[in-house]
């Protein structure tokens, strides 16, 4: 009797567990709109919480300075807010921090990214948490040890950012108008190179940013338009395209066998107008930026595989338009411990990236 009822208790969830795949979450991704932003931004996930993004300290970054930059998105049609630190290398620690005392901390931050001679990288984040996730922070202190300034901000709908639903369009337009503050923060004499790192969804982000750029910047103020071009993109663990990407999820595994797959879970997405993230397509724009792909060999959340879709487009590309601009594909072997989230634990990335 027990082992019965015990059988039937199995049979019953299994039976309850097969609905939910095969009937509960195809129409739930063909016809959510909802589910399927969730499925792609993840900014319902927000881990740590309770931070004080005020004191970057409390998130154990040493010499950064929080602020907002505020404007008026011409996507959403209303005020948006975002947060951004501003981190500086590690050569500067000395000086900030000991000889010039004459004048607070952030004042002191903000003149030296006037007048610096390093490089500034701009972070763009991938997608769920915010800037003070723990592989972010580690990331961080990396280009902190290569001497450059880091400007990481939280899009749209993350962090401490004005809480909207994002979409492709409104967190590049975010990215745009930060990249806009950072040249606008450089003293005109002054011409230190100016990179964008884009980690997994960002690097789509950091792409279409740099592809539409001259299209984009015409939407800023009169003194902000016409932006230059970054010194070069930097795509950690990217992917070719958002289609291939759900395809190669790990959680595509779960339904993928379904007769129905395609209609119910990739055209939905191929047909959204808030989301295309075509990274691919987006390099064959700005053929004239270099690109450094950084991608582990182990990989599981976006495959190898599809970086070197994406080197192999990009190169294509430039070869048939006569472009001089580099493209260096960088894979880092198996075996060594290094994930999605966690390339900032190679010994040999500072030595890649110089």
């Amino acid at each position: 009797m027990v082992l019965g009822g015990i059988l039937m208790a199995g049979a019953s969830l299994t039976a309850g567990l097969l609905v939910v795949q095969v009937a509960v979450l195809p129409l739930l991704f063909k016809y959510s709109k909802c589910v399927q932003r969730k499925m792609v931004f993840s900014n319902c996930i927000n881990y740590p919480r309770n931070l004080d993004y005020d004191n970057p300290s409390s998130c154990d970054i040493i010499g950064a300075r929080n602020f907002t930059i505020d404007f008026h998105s011409k996507v959403d049609t209303c005020k948006v807010k975002l947060g951004v630190w501003h981190i500086v290398p590690c050569s500067l620690f000395k000086e900030l921090f000991v000889v010039r005392k004459e004048l607070d901390s952030k004042t002191r931050l903000m003149n030296e990214l006037k007048r610096t001679k390093n490089a500034v990288v701009l972070y763009c984040h991938g997608n769920c948490n915010h800037r003070a996730s723990p592989h972010r922070l580690s990331m961080y202190k990396v280009f902190q040890e290569l001497n450059f300034h880091v400007i990481t901000f939280d899009y749209r709908g993350y962090g401490d950012s004005t809480c909207i639903r994002p979409t492709e369009r409104g967190v590049v337009e975010d990215t745009l108008h930060v990249y806009s503050w950072v040249l606008q923060s450089i003293s005109k004499g002054n011409k230190p190179t100016v990179i964008i790192w884009g980690h997994s969804l960002g690097a789509a982000v950091a792409a279409h940013l740099v592809a539409h750029l001259s299209q984009l910047s015409g939407n800023l103020d009169q003194e902000k338009k016409n932006l230059p071009p970054p010194y070069a993109l930097i795509l950690e663990a990217p992917f070719n395209n958002l289609i291939e990407e759900i395809e190669c999820h790990p959680f595509s595994k779960l339904v993928s066998w379904l007769p129905y797959y395609k209609t119910t879970f990739l055209e939905p997405f191929a047909a959204s107008s808030e989301y295309k993230f075509t990274t691919d397509q987006y390099l064959a724009m700005a053929p004239n930026v270099p690109v450094l792909i950084l991608h582990s060999k182990s990989d599981k959340i976006v495959p190898y595989d599809l970086a070197v879709k994406l080197y192999e487009s990009a190169v294509k590309m430039r070869n048939q338009i006569g472009s001089s601009s580099p493209v260096v594909l960088h894979g880092f072997e198996r075996g060594r411990g290094l994930g999605h989230n966690n390339l900032c634990q190679a010994s040999d990335l500072p030595l890649v990236v110089r």
